[in-house]
């Protein structure tokens, strides 16, 4: 690309035909002019200086958030108005905020399915002019699988404010805290990386999995495992591969997922069999037994050799049990955890610190397929400072009422939000989604400049509503961890179900504990969870106590049941980097399984 240079800031300042742009602030206008960002030259930064300058870029765009957003609204619209979206939906004479909310409707996937469809064969221009660089193909968590358009803008987006971002508040955290520099050493990435094409041959699979495709020279040098074990369109046992190799090394600073679940299954299991991970790092050998492709297993074996000293030193530290973490005695230059823990996540969030003890987390990213909302700005913080140049957001109030007419007139700007206030958020994308209801509710916790701090809360159609009460994911929540202490015992996961063929309807909760209860004291605990329903959300123990709902039922299931469906859903082809915690049993599969699993005795 001819009279393309960059400055020290590498992707964030770019000269293009004799033009400074900032990418944050005129990406539009970039795509226009017809910048590629994956084919740019640039300087290299470190991981630490990229992210210390993508903070820098963030707090400066939130420092006039407002102004930011509506500019780059209309250049959406104006940018778009001859696409076939915008010409049905009058983009011409679009020319306000104000416009644009009175004049389009709120939408969702199936609005744009047909239209996607046409665009994964290779048509142009049916929502958006600016590059579509990947497919999305969505976990399914509220229906099926959808293949979501990623703009090139929101890849770079996912780039820049991913771990680079974590690895600044790391190292900067550990010089302030610990007065040193962050060490050198390995990377465990629980994640496992394929994908396939559409039509037109544009990528597609998980989101988060496209970065580590584009990063894929790069990590080959950072990942403990060999590369087959992050990229691999093969089926195989995973787990065991990635803990006999991040045992092996010990010089590991990282353990990364997806989100805290993943990480937390990957200590369980070498809990579970670190003797035979032992053993076979002793040996120098890949259990037979465990499933692994011929040719890879030849491979892999060629590759290794004996090594009876770390052998040693790990059975002399698992040996100790597994009262007190194991993680920092294991791999003594530990230096974070990077992944998602908040919202429904932080009941493995809360479990993994029982191995990994105070070592600092991040959080990573507020994002999904439809776009990078948001990026946690400090170490252990589960709030999200929402990133002004991810797109134009808007936030409807929950207790917003009326038609649909009624209530796109009544969404607020990132600006104009109340702190301590729960808004439905609403995007519009560089990917062509034009007010789109993604079914997020997020609590406002604050304000970096004029872009709100937020924390996830629940998805709104995973809402249980059987007679008017609407219990969300929240308030669930609250009443587990209110059971877990009142009971004074560790909760390992839990779901609620709907019982619609019971007259009146009711609440089954499904919940795992940390050991067996016993069963004569099964009504007491009932009672308990009730109540603490009822505390979370009055509407339900009012409907309760009316007889409109009938009394609570609750299901305690058998040990690991969870993970066994986390290892099913693997199994049935599902990324293990778009695994979600169940928290509501909204389908007949699900429901087949966990009533299956109840534990009777």
């Amino acid at each position: 690309m001819s009279g393309l240079t960059v400055n020290y800031y590498a992707d964030f300042v770019v000269i293009f035909n004799g033009i400074l742009y900032n990418t944050q602030l005129d990406y539009v206008q970039l795509y226009r002019n017809g910048v590629n960002f994956f084919s740019m030259d640039s300087k290299k930064m470190s991981p630490t200086e990229a992210g210390r300058a993508a903070l820098a870029v963030l707090k400066e765009n939130c420092a006039h958030a407002g102004e930011f957003s509506d500019r780059l609204l209309m250049q959406i619209v104006r940018d778009n108005e001859n696409t076939e979206y915008g010409v049905a939906h009058d983009f011409s004479k679009i020319n306000s905020v104000e416009d644009f909310k009175a004049k389009m409707p709120f939408t969702e996937y199936d609005n744009y399915a047909e239209g996607i469809e046409r665009m994964t064969r290779g048509e142009k221009n049916i929502f958006t002019v600016y590059p579509i660089a990947h497919y999305a193909l969505t976990s399914g968590s509220v229906g099926n699988p959808k293949r979501i358009p990623v703009s090139e803008q929101t890849m770079n987006l996912y780039a820049q404010y991913t771990s680079n971002v974590a690895t600044a508040l790391i190292s900067d955290y550990i010089r302030t805290h610990e007065h040193r520099e962050m060490r050198n050493g390995k990377r465990v990435i629980t994640a496992v990386v394929s994908q396939t094409k559409v039509e037109d041959g544009t990528p597609c699979g998980p989101i988060s999995g496209a970065m580590y495709m584009k990063a894929k020279d790069a990590m080959k040098k950072l990942v403990a495992s060999p590369e087959e074990v992050l990229y691999s369109p093969d089926k195989m046992d995973f787990k065991y591969l990635k803990s006999f190799y991040a045992l092996k090394e010990p010089n590991v600073i990282c353990l990364v997922g997806p989100f805290t679940t993943a990480l937390y299954d990957l200590m369980h299991y070498i809990e579970l069999n670190w003797k035979n991970l032992v053993r076979d790092i002793r040996n120098g050998r890949l259990d037979k037994n465990v499933s692994i492709p011929d040719e890879l297993r030849t491979k892999f074996n060629s590759e290794l050799s004996p090594d009876p000293e770390r052998a040693d030193e790990l059975r002399a530290i698992f040996e100790q049990g597994f009262d007190e973490p194991f993680v920092p005695k294991v791999w003594r230059n530990m230096e974070y955890i990077n992944a998602i823990g908040a919202g429904g996540f932080v009941v493995y969030t809360n479990k993994l610190r029982r191995y990994t003890g105070s070592i600092p987390m991040t959080f990573g990213n507020y994002g999904a397929s439809e776009a990078m909302m948001g990026v946690v700005t400090e170490v252990e913080s589960m709030d999200y400072t929402l990133i002004p140049q991810g797109g134009y957001y808007e936030f409807l109030p929950v207790d917003a009422e009326g038609d649909e007419s009624a209530l796109r007139t009544q969404t607020l700007k990132l600006n104009e939000l109340e702190v301590g206030q729960d808004y439905e958020i609403i995007i519009t994308n560089f990917s062509g989604f034009y007010r789109y209801r993604i079914g997020d509710v997020v609590t406002v916790n604050g304000y970096e400049g004029e872009s709100p701090k937020i924390c996830f809360k629940y998805r709104k159609k995973q809402m249980i509503s059987i007679a008017g009460e609407k219990t969300n994911d929240s308030a669930v929540q609250y009443a587990v961890e209110e059971f877990s202490k009142a009971i004074n015992m560790p909760v390992n996961d839990y779901s609620i179900y709907a019982d619609t063929d019971s007259n009146p309807g009711r609440y089954v909760m499904f919940i795992e504990p940390h050991r067996h209860l016993p069963k004569e004291r099964h009504d007491e605990y009932r009672a308990i969870i009730e109540e603490k329903l009822s505390i979370a959300n009055p509407s339900f123990g009012a409907k309760v106590k009316e007889g409109v709902l009938a009394p609570t039922a609750l299901k305690f299931v058998q040990q690991e049941t969870y993970a066994l469906y986390r290892d099913l859903m693997i199994m049935k082809g599902t990324s293990e980097n778009q695994l979600k915690p169940v928290r509501v049993i909204d389908n007949l599969f699900k429901e087949k399984y966990f009533f299956k699993l109840v534990d009777e005795e």
